[in-house]
């Protein structure tokens, strides 16, 4: 039996952003060899939400992005690859933020994303690939980034108290992402939001 080739592999973009679970589960019968997860309640709205204005704001500052659903094909050698989603946990309240990479991934590129979004986000973090979806995460085969490969979760979409805070914020976490990312690949010279500058506290509506 002759062996498959190796997926070609796709350039001209500096970073690949994709929406957790966008796209499903319309995509799932193309995607079989990937677990039909359909997210947390919510996230299939919020992670396209997040993942579009950090795209928007890193175009317009002259940053090549690919902007992908859940499920893809083809391989990708980027600078950087991001993966927006939400995390929901049982019993509620009992999950974060947290940040998910491969083996090989720089940690201080997750250190310099959870001290930058840990000045505002007032729920705190869980640890780095603290699950195996975090850890295995399924796309992280489909890119070759230099700067590495991260699952952004951003809150426990099913905490209220989270819900809450996350729910005006959404445009804002995406300028922040980007922020972020202009500085990790050193391209774009994405400003920091506006109101970034004011600690956001628990329970504040600003």
């Amino acid at each position: 039996m002759t062996p498959s080739p190796p997926p070609a592999i796709i350039r001209g973009y500096d970073v690949l952003i994709s929406a957790g679970h966008e796209g499903r589960p319309a995509s799932c019968a193309r995607f079989p060899q990937h677990s039909c997860n359909l997210g947390a309640r919510g996230e299939r709205t919020w992670n396209p939400i997040v993942a579009n204005e950090t795209m928007r704001v890193l175009r317009a500052h002259g940053v090549r992005v690919v902007r992908l659903p859940a499920d893809f094909s083809g391989v990708y050698a980027v600078k950087l690859a991001v993966f927006i989603h939400f995390d929901g946990a049982v019993p509620r309240c009992s999950s974060a933020a947290s940040v998910g990479y491969p083996a090989n991934a720089d940690p201080r590129f997750a250190r310099s994303w959870k001290g930058l979004y840990g000045r505002y986000f007032p729920f705190g973090f869980r640890p780095d690939n603290f699950t195996v979806n975090l850890r295995r995460y399924y796309a992280y085969k489909q890119v070759r980034a230099n700067a590495g490969a991260y699952v952004l979760e951003l809150g426990e979409i099913t905490c209220p108290a989270q819900h809450a805070w996350l729910a005006p914020r959404l445009g804002w976490v995406g300028d922040l992402i980007a922020y972020w990312i202009a500085r990790v690949i050193d391209k774009g010279r994405v400003p920091l939001p506006a109101n970034a500058s004011v600690r956001v506290r628990r329970g504040s509506s600003r």
